[in-house]
């Protein structure tokens, strides 16, 4: 047996193994215990208008949030800006930057969400006596590389520190993720572990963190005919307080300029169709997506604006 079919045996064993644990965190938590939910809220606005089928999709800086394994594909350096409208009160900022290097590409992601001021009662009828706010930060390192010729690998440490009104909390998880070029022309498979890590401590209430496994594909093929190409994709999704998820993703290129997107999340309560434009020109990017989350509780808006250096 080769060394080479050694290797590749090996980097199917660590998917395989990611397969394997990825349901499992489905089991770790009833319904509604974990905190933190920023994590959730995903990166980067053609992702979400593809209705955030991501995980091997993700090449850019952005990947630093959805699998490390994908920064492999930056091949000098990729910046990226994010504000996210999400619910009526609610509003997220993010930035990424990944530097390809001769050891890897390092990446860098910041993400803060944050709530308009809410009025503070000490009663449960009466006026108000003040405000207050909440909000979340998360700081990430991130790191990629090419270990084979077919296959990616990377992992992410990020700190977390969480504040509502006088109450904090902090703490910080790891991410875990692979990418699998298939020898399918344009199929692309990945598999992520999110959000691993101890439990964060609001004064004497301990929450578990939004671990999340995550596989998915992407196919992408020229269409000559719509002087183009078309991305297909599918992840799967399992969150530690609930039951698995899909999201679905298609996207339409114009010659590498102008990009449609149409999304669906399905099996949530309150989130499903989403869809989103995209323009690229000279290694400049902007994007935009819409998501309809339902229950009357509004709609969440992206917009998103990356260089390529």
């Amino acid at each position: 047996m080769t060394d080479l079919t050694l290797r590749r045996r090996a980097m199917c064993g660590v998917l395989c193994g990611l397969v394997l644990a990825v349901p499992g965190l489905a089991r770790a938590a009833d319904p509604g215990t974990a905190g933190f939910l920023s994590l959730r809220l995903g990166d980067g606005a053609r992702s979400a208008g593809m209705g955030d089928a991501a995980v091997s999709l993700a090449g850019d800086a952005t990947a630093a949030y959805w699998n490390p394994a994908g920064l492999a594909s930056v091949e000098r350096t990729s910046f990226a800006l994010m504000h996210d409208e999400w619910l009526a009160s609610v509003r997220m900022e993010t930035a990424s930057l990944a530097h390809a290097t001769e050891l890897g590409v390092f990446g860098l992601h910041f993400s803060g969400m944050y709530t308009d001021e809410i009025p503070r009662y000490s009663t449960a009828s009466g006026f108000p006596e003040g405000s207050f706010n909440a909000f979340e930060i998360a700081v990430t390192g991130a790191y990629g590389r090419r270990v084979r010729p077919d296959w990616d690998a990377g992992f992410a440490v990020k700190g977390l520190y969480s504040k509502l009104d006088e109450v904090a909390a902090k703490g910080w998880a790891a991410d875990l993720g692979v990418r699998y070029r298939t020898r399918i022309p344009g199929l692309t498979v990945g598999g992520v572990l999110q959000n691993l890590g101890p439990k964060i401590k609001y004064v004497s209430e301990e929450m578990l963190l939004p671990a999340t496994g995550r596989m998915g594909a992407d196919y992408q093929h020229p269409v000559e005919a719509l002087s183009g190409r078309v991305v297909a994709a599918l992840d799967l999704v399992w969150p530690t307080d609930g039951e698995m998820r899909q999201h679905l993703g298609l996207e339409y290129v114009y010659r590498d300029f102008a990009s449609l997107r149409l999304g669906y999340k399905a099996n949530y309560d309150s989130q499903g169709l989403t869809f989103g434009i995209g323009l690229r020109q000279s290694g400049y990017h902007f994007d935009y997506a819409y998501a309809d989350i339902g229950n009357d509780l509004g709609n969440g808006h992206k917009f998103a604006f990356s260089i390529d250096l």
